[in-house]
Formats: structure tokens, C-alpha cells, sequence
């Protein structure tokens, strides 16, 4: 299979190294991670190990065909990506969201909508944590469920758009990274992005681990908080989540991500924007369109972007 993976971080260069090793991938990135990549190749480190050879380029190339389009840029480069690959999506290839937040694949679904193109939108949400040590260079620090599904309306279904989601699926679990279908994406997107409304603006404010929120009582008691919240808003918009699931289901993420420093974090460390408008700040704007107040989701952005403002100023 013939994939294109836009975005060279942490998450891409996991998905694009292995995937490589049995399918024709190329890697979009930044000019110095495309230098690194073509001259030494990709290494991962931790939990899963080796040096892959997947291609890498600057720029989208136009006069390709690909069977996928893997997006793993962060939220707010969403919009910018989608442009450059509009020669490919008048194909029909299918695309791929793994990135954070809750409004990748509404930007993406939109974006195709308004040109009038013919591919369709897979969201995904993953919870392996990956750590970016620099161009060429990731940390596999923890292993976590990979779930996708179709988003919006797909017109006769898969023999339809001639291609098959659970063959999508066995692509990654052959290459190592084990992935589930779901028929229901859009409650596992919410899902994830609860789960990083707690564990990311804590582990990045506080500057420390993901397990943090279950060794200290204070913030243990803010995941709650935050994740109650985060589900109240999720059932106004009709989405089947209870208190009871998400705490478990987050705290699972955060006991075997223990050691691991969020994205949110890193983003912090290394004086980086983070993706907070599509995770707190999207909880709160969801709120807010339906006049329902959510003052830990709005916090969470006032002190993240205050972070940000202080990072900028040093």
C-alpha cells in the first residue's frame, strides 16, 4: 500500500516508521526533519526499537497516487494541511485523522465538503504515548488503544467507496500497532478528548508526569472535576459517556503513560504553541453554543495560554 503521512513529530514518525517496513510510505515534515530522515533514516526508541527508511519530503506531491493519507499535525495546522492536498483528495483517497482534539475531522469533513471532493473521512484517537527527541528520533514510552471509524455519512458503504475500513485496521495491526474498528468514532473522539482535558493541561502546568493525577490527591480530585465536566457536555451533544467510564478509562491512560510526559507538556518545555483550543477549549466552546457554562474547561485555557505567553516572553 502506498501511504502519505503528514507530519513528522512524535505520533508521525511512529505510525510512518512502522508502516514502512511492509508499505511504500512517505513522510511529510519540517526541512530539517526531512534532511535527518533521508540521510539517517528514523529511529524509535523504548518500548518498541529499531531504524526505519520511510521516504520524506517537504511538500505534497501532486502527481502521486496514495491508497491512504495519514494526518498526524497538530490541531491547529489542521486547516493549512488541508489545501496542499487537494489534488490528492479529488481521487478519493481516503484520509485519516490520529491527532488530538475534537475538531480535526470536522475541519477536514468540511474542508472536502466545500471543494466538492470525493474522499472520505476516518477519525481515529490513539493512546500510545510517544515522546519527540528531535528530527529522526522518537521515545515509544507507552502502549495504548488505537480505535477508527468512518465520520460523516458514507454512501453505500464500503464496497460503495471501494476500499475497507477493517483493512485499514489490519494495515496497522500487521505493522505492530493494533488498531480497532468502531461504528461509532465520534464517542471515542469525545472519549479521548476528555481523557486529555485532565491529563494534558495538569501534567503541563504542574510540569510533571502523566502520573501525576493519580499519585497526588489534589490533582487526582481536578481530573475528576474536569472530567465531569468534560461528560456533562458530551451528553448535551448526545453522547453516551458516564462519569464512572471516563474516570477509569483515563486513569488506565495515565497508569500505563505513567512515565511519560504529555504532548501538552512537551509543548510547554519546549516553548512550542499547544493544542488546547481543540481540546479544553473546544469542550468550552461546545458548552457555550449550547448556553451550558464550563469554568474548569475555560481555566484550563487562561492558564495554559498564560504558560504560552510567559514562554514567549523569556
Amino acid at each position: 500500500m502506498r501511504i502519505l503521512v503528514v507530519g513528522a513529530g512524535a505520533l508521525g514518525s511512529l505510525v510512518g516508521g512502522l508502516l514502512s517496513v511492509n508499505h511504500d510510505v512517505t513522510i511529510i515534515g519540517r526541512p530539517e526533519q526531512v534532511w535527518v530522515l533521508k540521510r539517517k533514516g528514523l529511529r524509535i526508541e523504548g518500548i518498541t526499537q529499531g531504524e526505519f527508511r520511510p521516504k520524506a519530503l517537504s511538500g505534497i506531491p501532486r502527481n502521486e497516487e496514495f491508497q491512504l493519507i495519514i494526518i498526524c499535525v497538530k490541531s491547529y495546522n489542521t486547516d493549512i494541511s488541508m489545501e496542499p492536498l487537494t489534488p490528492l483528495l479529488t481521487k478519493g483517497t481516503p484520509i485519516l485523522s490520529l491527532q488530538n482534539g475534537l475538531d480535526n475531522e470536522e475541519k477536514i469533513l468540511n474542508f472536502i465538503r466545500s471543494r466538492g471532493l470525493s474522499s472520505h473521512v476516518i477519525g481515529g484517537i490513539t493512546c500510545h504515548g510517544v515522546t519527540y527527541k528531535g528530527p529522526g528520533l522518537v521515545k515509544h514510552a507507552g502502549v495504548g488503544e488505537t480505535i477508527i471509524g468512518h465520520f460523516g455519512p458514507v454512501p453505500g458503504g464500503d464496497e460503495k467507496i471501494g476500499w475497507d475500513i477493517g483493512s485499514i485496521a489490519r494495515t496497522f495491526t500487521d505493522a505492530g500497532l493494533e488498531v480497532q474498528t468502531t461504528s461509532c468514532i465520534d464517542r471515542e473522539i469525545w472519549a479521548k478528548t476528555i481523557i486529555n482535558s485532565a491529563i494534558n493541561p495538569l501534567t503541563a502546568i504542574v510540569g510533571g508526569p502523566n502520573g501525576v493525577i493519580i499519585e497526588n490527591e489534589e490533582l487526582n480530585g481536578m481530573a475528576r472535576d474536569l472530567i465531569s465536566e468534560g461528560v456533562l457536555i458530551a451528553t448535551i451533544y448526545g453522547i453516551d459517556l458516564t462519569d464512572e467510564e471516563m474516570f477509569d478509562r483515563t486513569f488506565k491512560v495515565a497508569e500505563r503513560t505513567s512515565r511519560n510526559h504529555s504532548s501538552m507538556y512537551q509543548d510547554i518545555k519546549l516553548k512550542r504553541r499547544t493544542e488546547v483550543d481543540s481540546i479544553n477549549g473546544a469542550l468550552y466552546e461546545k458548552a457555550r453554543q449550547k448556553s451550558v457554562d464550563a469554568p474548569l474547561n475555560l481555566a484550563m485555557v487562561r492558564l495554559i495560554k498564560g504558560l504560552e505567553v510567559l514562554n514567549l516572553s523569556r
